[in-house]
Order: C-alpha cells, then sequence, then structure tokens
C-alpha cells in the first residue's frame, strides 16, 4: 500500500496497512537523510496550498519586510537564525489599519501587532472582509498533488475561524476579552460578517479538487471558552461540513492546545480530522481519552515538542511507543510532525527524526499490540 493510499484509508475510516507517520513538507530538510526516512515510511504532508485567489476592488495592502540575523544555541550546535518581520498595511476609502506578523520555522506568521487597536477599526476590517471577493485558482494544487504524487497528501488550508480569527489574527486576547465584554454589538457585527464572508470561500473549496480541508484553528481552551466555543465555533465548523460533505471533503480543524474543557464539546462537532492533536506535555488529553471520547473522529496526533526538544533520543523513542500503543488497535489515527522539533540544518533534528520514524516502523503495523510488561 503507498503512502497516499495508506494514509487516506485512515482519513477514510478504512483498515491501513500500517499506522501513518506523517511530516510537513516545510520542515523536512531536502537530501540523503530525507530519502532514508521516506524509504522508512515518513510520508508526506502538504496542507499549505490554496485553491482560491482573493480580489479585492477598493482595498490596497502596502507590504514591508525586515530580516534580522541573531545566534541561538542549541545541545548541539551554535548557528545563525533569521527574524523575520513582516509589516502591511491596508488602505481602504474610508482609513487605513495595519498590522505586524513575524514568521515562523516554515510557512506560518503570527502576529505581534493586530489591525485592531481600537474601536474606530472595525468599519476599516469591516470594509476589507466585505471588499474581499473569493476566486477559484485550482492550477498550483494540481500541479502540487502531481509533484507529491503518492508519497503523500495534498490538502488545502484554510482561514481561521471567524471567532478564532478574532482572537488570534484580528485583536490579540486583551483587545478580544475587553470587545467581547464592552462593545458586544461591534463584536457580533464583525463576526456576522466575517462567518457570511468565510462560508462563500467554503463554497468556492467545496467545488475545488482538494479532498481534505484544513482549517487553521489553533483551538486552545485556556483561552477559548466551552461557553466561546459552543456559541460561535460549534454552529460554524457545522455549517462548514454540511458544505464540504456534500461534496465528499473531508473537513480537518487544526487544535493544538489544550483541549479538556472542550472534550465532550468538540464530540458534538461535525469536524471529521482533529488534526494537529497534542497530547501530555504540552496537551491535557491523552491519546487514550481523546479517542474514547471523540469516537467517529480521526485523532492526528502531533508528536509533542518539549519531548523532541529536551529529551535524549531515547525517551523520543519511548514516547513515540507510548503513543502508538496508547492508540492500539490503530483505527482512526495517524502520528504528525508538525511542530518546531529544532533547528533543520543541525545533527540533531535528522538524529531526532529518524529515531521517531525508526520507533514507527517497528511498532506501526497495523494492528497495533501493546507489548506485555
Amino acid at each position: 500500500m503507498k503512502m497516499r493510499e495508506n494514509l487516506m484509508a485512515v482519513l477514510r475510516h478504512e483498515r491501513p496497512h500500517f499506522v501513518p507517520i506523517t511530516i510537513d513538507t516545510g520542515i523536512l530538510p531536502r537530501g540523503y537523510t530525507e530519502r532514508q526516512l521516506r524509504d522508512m515510511g515518513l510520508c508526506l504532508l502538504e496542507l499549505g496550498v490554496s485553491v482560491f485567489g482573493i480580489k479585492n476592488s477598493n482595498t490596497t495592502m502596502d507590504t514591508s519586510e525586515n530580516i534580522a540575523s541573531f545566534s541561538a544555541d542549541d545541545r548541539y550546535t551554535t548557528i545563525s537564525k533569521q527574524k523575520h518581520i513582516v509589516n502591511r498595511t491596508y488602505r481602504t476609502p474610508i482609513g487605513q489599519v495595519s498590522e505586524k506578523c513575524n514568521w515562523g520555522y516554515a510557512t506560518f506568521e503570527w502576529p505581534t501587532e493586530c489591525v485592531i487597536k481600537d474601536l474606530k477599526d472595525y468599519e476599516i476590517v469591516e470594509y476589507v472582509v466585505n471588499d474581499t471577493e473569493y476566486l477559484q485558482n485550482y492550477e498550483d494544487f494540481l500541479k502540487t498533488v502531481n509533484n507529491v504524487g503518492d508519497d503523500g497528501i495534498v490538502g488545502t488550508l484554510t482561514p481561521k475561524s471567524p471567532l478564532q480569527a478574532m482572537l488570534l489574527d484580528l485583536m490579540g486576547y486583551t483587545r478580544f476579552a475587553l470587545d467581547y465584554h464592552d462593545c458586544r454589538h461591534e463584536f457580533e457585527e464583525l463576526y456576522d460578517i466575517l462567518k457570511k464572508k468565510q462560508l462563500q470561500m467554503y463554497k468556492v473549496v467545496a467545488d475545488s479538487p482538494a479532498e481534505i480541508v484544513l482549517m487553521d484553528e489553533n483551538v486552545n481552551g485556556i483561552v477559548t471558552s466551552p461557553k466561546l466555543f459552543e456559541r460561535y465555533c460549534i454552529p460554524f465548523y457545522d455549517e462548514v461540513a454540511q458544505i464540504l460533505h456534500a461534496k465528499d471533503k473531508i473537513l480537518m480543524a487544526h487544535m493544538d492546545g489544550k483541549l479538556k474543557c472542550l472534550r465532550d464539546l468538540m464530540a458534538k462537532t461535525k469536524i471529521d480530522v482533529i488534526q494537529g492533536f497534542t497530547p501530555p506535555p504540552i496537551g491535557d488529553i491523552s491519546i487514550t481519552e481523546a479517542m474514547t471520547a471523540w469516537k467517529g473522529k480521526v485523532i492526528w496526533a502531533t508528536f509533542p515538542a518539549t519531548v523532541a526538544l529536551e529529551g535524549e533520543l531515547d525517551r523520543v523513542e519511548k514516547e513515540t511507543i507510548n503513543m502508538f500503543e496508547s492508540a492500539a488497535p490503530g483505527d482512526d489515527f495517524a502520528l504528525g510532525i508538525t511542530d518546531d522539533i529544532g533547528d533543520i540544518r543541525s545533527t540533531r533534528y535528522y538524529e531526532v527524526l529518524k529515531t521517531i520514524t525508526r520507533a514507527v516502523v517497528e511498532r506501526g503495523s497495523y494492528p497495533i499490540t501493546k507489548r506485555t510488561p
């Protein structure tokens, strides 16, 4: 069974030949070691390819970038890194807003200065959202599918849901909390506009050739309370699922935070795959508990970055085996490497990848059996 076929079997609730181990293409260095890892069974994961283009008739965006070099020590070597800062200004006929973001280790960015800094910014952001039109753009996606072939899967990445976008991208924690309490009318109005526009986007996505749609949620129960999750997230997820399921698409949501307080509510959603699920010591739900609570959903767990960064290789191996045995017999389960587990140019990075992959090869044959003490 080929890599893609094996992983799709899990995502379609079928029996795989072996429980998949995947890695995001952005954090897999190319070369001899990569070929070794892929020959061992490491499956490529490319989920960042868009299937739509964006057109704004009355909004312009000015962008500037700053790249600052600095040194970072790990346990094995001292290397030079770069801090990539992107500044954007959105100009409209009614005013302008700006944001500042830091790029991460691969292709993702995190706002350090959000566009909504004051109540007056709501009107401008709403204008930008309403001025956005989503257009079909399938060419790049199809090219990527052809390039990856049977060595992995290609999905499309969609933005955070309206609530998570407001919390993490547009406002930040403090502004979000203050405005939700003191400016509920403006808060709800922006939410409704974002929701309406995103549902239009998902209709374009549903008509695309992508089988897998990943919503870039980053849900964490520490800041997304059960009250907020039930009021805003679940209804939106279910509307999106209805649009996508009508075209036989798989809806995944990246949920990598502490989820215990949301456990029972998440079981009620129509999301097909919980992707990026992170067990302890970072998360607060074990794999066994998640698979029991979310029956009918695929649990796509990620290897805990703290174990990879801080632990010796024997601990990395032990954690990998423990994760697989916790998921025995392995139905509706996959293991992924999605987080920053070190500098990709260091020797240790390769050793960690080899250790995880080797442990999966040894313990990942379906069905997984637990070792006797």
